[in-house]
């Protein structure tokens, strides 16, 4: 009678039970912690690395849980000693036979195993958000490594294109994600207006400033000084040479471009011609894109000028415009964009993500168990 009375009692608490559970977290937290090692990363679907970062916070989860369980099956021992000294009572088996007594011992059976289910869960998904678990991926971010030198002819005849390439280049430059770009202003000499900067703030307050002059019709010319120094005026050969020099770091893999702008009215006598100007930034890996106002073909002689512009540009595998209408530049200059808009790979950058969502609901999903199974097992 008593042992069938011991034997149809429930036993929630048993030693395998409550070890088994434990025993899995232990193994797949230590298979976790194997792959922490950035040299032997888990791939997770081919792609990211999925790793703890507080490893030893996990470790200390599960020697918890070791030691609790370790304390419930003391317990539940003692337990069993103590109701082994139980005085019998006659005559059970006539309730534990009953179909109803049955019936709600395997729900109560049912709700003690979900309980002991949804604590491992619970505790699993919480030593995994106090190691917070992580996604590690390695990409190579797309850098456009240009340089671009603004090289504009300052002479009388192009303020009006001059004004409208610097007002473009001062937009695009909000727009700008690794590009450097620099501006020189050239006559009979050239200046350096600002050297190639990758500060974009500092650009274009300086493209700014200069636009405001330029279409200022009150202008001091004060943007022009240094350009005067020498006999003559629009010394394009000098002024090619002098853009191409201020290239820094040639031995860097960069796109280097140059904006050429000039009406191409020489006069004077040049230290270097244009065609030298062009074989000297083609040595460089230079592009030039020339834009030349005076291209109107009306008289031999700028024809001649022209062609010779155009051979020597295209000769650097730029691109020639002979233009008439100063709002045409923001086109020319978005096709300049977009030719030049060469790409290079950066150094490979470590994004570490954290992924929370698994864990968490998870988490969720075993309190809701335990709190909806400890309300069963009050009725």
């Amino acid at each position: 009678m008593t042992s069938r009375e011991r034997a149809s009692a429930p036993s929630p608490t048993r030693s395998p039970s409550t070890t088994r559970p434990s025993s899995r977290v232990s193994r797949r937290g230590t298979c976790t912690a194997r792959r922490t090692s950035p040299a032997k990363p888990w791939r997770h679907g081919g792609e990211a690395a999925v790793t703890l970062v507080n490893l030893w916070l996990v470790l200390a989860w599960l020697v918890a849980a070791l030691v609790t369980a370790a304390i419930v099956v003391w317990l539940q021992r003692r337990a069993r000693r103590r109701s082994a000294e139980a005085v019998p009572v006659a005559h059970s088996d006539r309730l534990t036979t009953l179909p109803a007594y049955a019936s709600a011992l395997r729900r109560y059976r049912t709700l003690l195993w979900t309980v002991l289910v949804a604590v491992v869960l619970l505790v699993a998904a919480s030593a995994v958000l106090s190691g917070r678990l992580v996604s590690l991926t390695t990409v190579q971010p797309e850098l456009r490594n240009r340089d671009i030198v603004l090289c504009l002819d300052v002479s009388g005849s192009m303020i009006d294109y001059d004004a409208q390439i610097v007002e473009t280049f001062s937009e695009l430059t909000e727009e700008f994600d690794g590009e450097r770009i620099g501006l020189v202003l050239f006559n009979a000499s050239a200046i350096t207006s600002f050297p190639l900067t990758s500060d974009y703030a500092y650009a274009r307050s300086q493209l700014d400033a200069l636009h405001a002059d330029l279409v200022d019709p009150d202008t001091d010319w004060s943007f022009a000084n240094g350009t005067l120094l020498g006999n003559g005026s629009s010394m394009i050969g000098d002024g090619l040479a002098s853009c191409v020099m201020r290239f820094d770091d040639l031995d860097t893999q960069r796109s280097r471009s140059i904006v050429f702008a000039t009406d191409n009215y020489v006069a004077g006598e040049q230290i270097m011609t244009l065609p030298e100007a062009g074989e000297f930034a083609r040595s460089k890996d230079v592009v030039v894109f020339g834009l030349n106002p005076g291209d109107v073909r009306s008289l031999d002689y700028i024809a001649e000028f022209a062609d010779e512009m155009r051979q020597v540009v295209e000769a650097t595998d730029g691109t020639y415009w002979a233009l008439e209408d100063p709002d045409a530049v923001p086109g020319i200059v978005a096709q300049v964009q977009e030719r030049q808009a060469e790409r290079f790979t950066g150094e490979p950058v470590l994004v570490v993500t954290d992924e929370p969502t698994l864990p968490v609901l998870a988490g969720f999903v075993a309190l809701a168990a335990v709190m909806f199974a400890g309300w069963r097992l009050r009725r």
